[in-house]
């Protein structure tokens, strides 16, 4: 019986042993990744056994991998660029892999306000754009290699100089005031985003819509740009250079008249005598019409010539050079993932002096601290520089082409002869550097199952300073023009600020309902601290003398302290019913110091629905459908975009006032120069839109069909006030509704030709529509631009009700008179005086007198056309072929006008050098006995004759000035070759490639200036009063680029 029972306890122990062994038994599984495109192999891939983080590898060059695990192991596959992929092993020992690029597994969600969702369950109006998309393009802004990517979405580079500012309006201009969207960059409130590197982003949302942007309340009124940076993903350390080096021109180039035409065309307006910048006489025409140049005074055309300029044009134009270097590292383990990028940038402009240099590092850390706690922190340092030129009203590129080719460039000691355009360029000193740290922290709690808590905290700071100086000037170095005296300006500008969010997300869901609801509060604080300084007169123009300390007279300084708070509590729920229909309600209440007490809160709601009407169940057996979705939304913003001062009243002392009788007493008083309003409030914007999103053959083809309504009301303006207030500017106050709406449409097809071929076309377009509705009590009109001649102001731009914001205004021409018949019969002929005394002659413009008075006068002045586009359009391009990538871009718009002020000065001789042409095409009476038989009679034109003065105002705002600014550019061709494995493995790398960029090869437009891409005037950045006027802004250069993509 014992021996039995002992049989049975040796049987027993032996099963649990081999049972044991069994159990802790392994298997050597082994395998190929490659991607799943290219069918490439991945090297450096993560391969780790599931919930054993000390058992892991990665793959070889080739792509192979081996490792030990148990029979039932479960295999996780990362790498950076790729989605994660986990694979059950079931006894296998082998074990290949495809992985797909991560771009395919992101597209299906968006980042929204304070959170990610599902781009199948958006409701609102949401454009996303790829940083895969735009790191290729080389130029130095965000915002620029953007441009046409998205539908409903207008971004114009205001001027093509080096580190330029660029505006940006979504759906629309919705105020006179800054209409620019709210930046975020990794969920956090930033002023603009022209510091970034392109390179360190990683994916862009553009929320176009109230329904989408509520979330952001109170600054959200022009839409919001929220841009995540790349982060570091688990696996193996990877190391990237990405680096570029490129050359740039100007696309076009405006001809003025030589030396000898100019000559000849000076003798021409100042009838048979022609006289140097000195006064010398140096050119007389003889009786047989030919000229005859006083060698003994001034022969200064042969003097130019050898002096080595014909062209002042030639003169300051240069091929600019423009380089970038990045370098990053990423990698990390499932605790820690992290990503370091430092990238340097320069471009030096195509107009001599102009440039502009970068240097970003970013630091970007995920860490899992326990099951239930994450952190993550980035860190980004940016330091900017930037040398400018004179433009705006001061264009050195308009001085150059009207500027006088008979001046000296030097005088016979070799310095810089007057003010001539190359003199100012080296004379004059225009240095911006700028440096901003910043640094944001987020926690991420798991408190319950349901229940997660989000705290998140951002500083910046941003310290600028900008140098200038502006030397004298006069003949030569020994002769200063009396009153000329050189200027210091020094500027500095310190800003910081902090935000501090706290969220609270509910996340509920079973197999019919979604449920998510976020509750949370934000407070923002930010301080400004400015001053600067001006003194002239310095001893000299050199270099050693730019300091005030230098300067010996006209003390001017200038400093102010700004700051304002914000509060904000927020509130979100998402429903989804059978992921078929799709709720979205949003609500923020802000408060902000901007405004006074009783006007400080507001609230800001949002609702939007959506039908996935191609999950219905009668619509499933559809194979042509694949995506179908109907949705509407609206809601309310706002819009405190604003001076945090104009409630304030401005005070100026130093005004004296006697008091008394016999023996008064002076005493100083004060007086209001801008009066403050305590009653302003929040400028509201509310927006329908209606959307349809379809998707076609498996989405091979989609589309994406929108309307949207916009309305702004209480707009913040400052209403003209009558002169005798005696203020500098009107005070600020809720009295202007603008509406805009309009339609959008984006198309794709992609698709693949047999196993080599792959290509997508991609379609953007909008139709937007702008109008003013009101305008303070009376509908007052506001004005913009202008010209000056003289002491005479014609506005160039006139916001009034009914028209377009910033809409070009003035007189209409109807042809040129020829006869002195011609001008009795017309309004502005002066009763009472003989023909010879009339102001206007034939050869002058005749004005239409569309008032009907029989005068010509500023009552005849009328609406001339929008600088607002009617359509913008972007039509992207890619193909691929085995190791080659191939990416064709054009962007363009229309039916908007440009105020071409060049005009002015190119066809009007009383002020230099004008169009090449400009001989054949004025007006031309040939009237004997003043000298002028030279050029040829010509009645038939549309320029007025040439004049050494402009006593009939020829030359005053009208409809000449109006050119059509339609335009189709192509932006980007871009070859790639990516070496193949044989390459890759012989050198050592991961990967390899090389590519070849043209950026703006080549422009179609009927517009004359230097190019048809013009935004808000220089100086006038935060003002949509002045869009579209052209003083001669620098234009956008054509460059080539060579750049280089190495992974380690």
């Amino acid at each position: 019986m014992l021996r039995h029972i002992h049989f049975k306890l040796f049987m027993l122990l032996t099963v649990s042993l081999c049972a044991l062994a069994v159990n802790g038994q392994t298997i050597t599984v082994k395998g190929t990744v490659i991607d799943g495109q290219t069918k490439e192999p991945l090297t450096g891939v993560t391969v780790r056994e599931v919930n054993k983080n000390t058992n892991g590898t990665v793959t070889d060059i080739d792509g192979n991998y081996t490792i030990n695990v148990s029979p039932k192991a479960n295999l996780l596959f990362t790498y950076m660029g790729y989605a994660n992929k986990q694979v059950a092993i079931n006894g296998r020992r082998k074990a290949d892999v495809e992985m797909s690029p991560e771009a395919k597994q992101l597209e299906e969600f968006v980042v929204i306000g304070y959170g990610v969702q599902r781009k199948s369950d958006v409701t609102g109006s949401i454009s996303s754009v790829s940083g895969k998309e735009i790191n290729d393009i080389p130029v130095s802004s965000t915002l620029q290699a953007l441009q046409g990517r998205a539908a409903g979405v207008n971004i114009i580079q205001n001027t093509g100089a080096p580190g330029s500012a660029t505006t940006i309006k979504i759906r629309g201009t919705g105020t006179i005031n800054d209409a620019d969207p709210l930046y975020i960059v990794d969920g956090f409130v930033v002023g603009n985003i022209d510091y970034l590197n392109p390179n360190d982003i990683e994916n862009i949302e553009i929320f176009k819509d109230a329904a989408s942007s509520a979330i952001y309340g109170s600054r959200a009124a022009n839409g919001v740009v929220a841009i995540t940076t790349k982060s570091g993903k688990e696996g193996k350390n990877h190391v990237v250079y990405d680096g570029y080096i490129g050359m740039s021109r100007p696309w076009r180039k405006i001809n003025v008249m030589g030396i000898e035409d100019f000559a000849l065309m000076q003798d021409y307006i100042h009838s048979s005598t022609i006289y140097s910048t000195n006064g010398q006489l140096y050119m007389t025409r003889q009786a047989d019409g030919t000229l005859l140049y006083d060698k003994n005074k001034y022969n200064l055309i042969d003097t130019v010539r050898h002096n080595g300029v014909r062209d002042w044009w030639d003169a300051i134009i240069h091929t600019g050079l423009k380089t970038q270097h990045g370098i990053s590292v990423s990698g990390g383990t499932d605790k820690l993932q992290y990503l370091a990028s430092g990238s340097y940038f320069k471009e030096n402009g195509i107009v001599k002096t102009s440039e502009y240099d970068r240097t970003n590092g970013r630091l970007n850390i995920k860490s899992k601290l326990s099951t239930w706690l994450n952190m993550s922190t980035n860190m980004a340092f940016t330091h900017e520089g930037r040398n400018g030129i004179p433009e705006g009203s001061s264009s050195i590129l308009k001085q150059a082409l009207y500027e006088s080719p008979l001046i000296y460039l030097h005088d016979a000691k070799g310095y810089w002869y007057s003010n001539n355009p190359l003199a100012v360029l080296n004379r004059n000193i225009n240095n911006m550097s700028r440096n901003r740290l910043d640094m944001n922290l987020s926690l991420d709690a798991k408190i319950l199952k349901l229940l997660s808590y989000q705290f998140k905290f951002s500083y910046y700071t941003v310290h600028e300073t900008d140098n200038s100086f502006t030397g004298v000037w006069g003949l030569d170095e020994d002769f200063i023009m009396p009153g000329s005296l050189s200027q210091v300006h020094k500027y500095q500008n310190t800003a910081n600020k902090w935000e501090m969010n706290n969220l609270l997300t509910f996340n509920w869901s079973n197999a019919n309902h979604k449920l998510t609801v976020l509750a949370g509060q934000t407070a923002e604080s930010y301080r400004n601290s400015w001053q600067q300084s001006f003194r002239s007169g310095t001893p000299s123009n050199e270099s050693i003398f730019h300091y005030l300390s230098s300067a010996y007279t006209g003390d001017k300084t200038y400093g102010l302290d700004r700051e304002w708070t914000a509060l904000g509590l927020i509130g979100r729920i998402n429903y989804s019913l059978h992921d078929i229909y799709l709720l979205q309600f949003n609500v923020r209440a802000d408060g902000s110091s901007m405004f006074a007490k009783g006007n400080r809160w507001g609230i800001f709601p949002s609702i939007s629905l959506g039908w996935r009407f191609s999950q219905e169940s009668f619509m499933k057996n559809q194979k042509w459908l694949s995506n179908g979705k109907l949705r509407i939304g609206w809601g309310l913003l706002g819009n405190n975009r604003i001076d945090e001062l104009s409630r304030y009243t401005y005070l100026t002392s130093g005004y004296n006032y006697s008091f008394g009788l016999g023996n008064e007493t002076i005493y100083e008083g004060s007086t209001a120069t801008v009066l403050g309003n305590n009653n302003i409030k929040w400028e509201k914007n509310e927006s329908w839109n209606v959307g349809l999103d379809l998707g076609f053959l498996n989405n091979r083809l989609t589309c994406t069909l929108e309307y949207f309504n916009r309305k702004t009301t209480d707009m913040l303006l400052r209403v003209p006030t009558v002169s005798s207030a005696g203020l500098d500017a009107s005070p600020m106050t809720n009295a202007g509704d603008v509406k805009n709406y309009g339609l959008e449409a984006d198309v794709k097809w992609q698709d693949n030709i047999g196993k080599d071929w792959r290509y997508q076309i991609g379609f953007n377009i909008s139709w937007i529509k702008n109008k003013v509705t009101k305008l303070g009590t009376g509908n007052e009109p506001i004005y913009g631009s202008y010209l000056r001649e003289g002491s005479i102001v014609d506005y160039v731009t006139k916001t009034a009700v009914g028209q377009p914001i910033g809409s070009f205004f003035g007189y209409v021409t109807d042809g040129i008179f020829n006869s002195a018949q011609e001008v009795k019969k017309s309004a502005q002929y002066e009763v009472g005086k003989a023909d010879f005394e009339q102001t206007y002659q034939p050869g002058d413009f005749r004005f239409k007198d569309l008032n009907g008075d029989n005068k010509i006068t500023a009552e005849d002045r009328t609406y001339l056309g929008s600088p607002l586009p009617k359509f913008i359009f972007g039509i992207p391009i890619t193909a691929g072929y085995k190791n080659f990538d191939f990416a064709l871009f054009f962007q363009g718009q229309s039916g908007n006008k440009i105020f071409n002020v060049m005009e002015y000065y190119l066809n009007n001789a009383a002020w230099g050098n004008v169009y090449a042409d400009l001989r054949k095409k004025h007006w031309a009476g040939q009237i004997t006995g003043l000298g002028r038989e030279y050029f040829p009679k010509h009645l038939d034109a549309t320029i007025p004759d040439l004049s050494a003065d402009d006593v009939p105002r020829n030359f005053r705002a009208s409809n000449f000035y109006i050119k059509d600014g339609s335009y189709i550019r192509l932006k980007q061709v871009q070859v790639t070759y990516s070496f193949p494995l044989s390459i890759i493995q012989k050198l050592k790398v991961s990967s390899l490639s090389l590519s070849l960029t043209g950026y703006n090869l080549l422009t179609l437009t009927k517009y004359n200036g230097f190019d048809p891409e013009v935004g808000r005037m220089i100086g006038t950045e935060n003002n949509n009063l002045n869009m579209g006027v052209d003083h001669g802004n620098y234009p956008q250069a054509r460059s080539f680029t060579f750049g280089i993509k190495l992974g380690l």
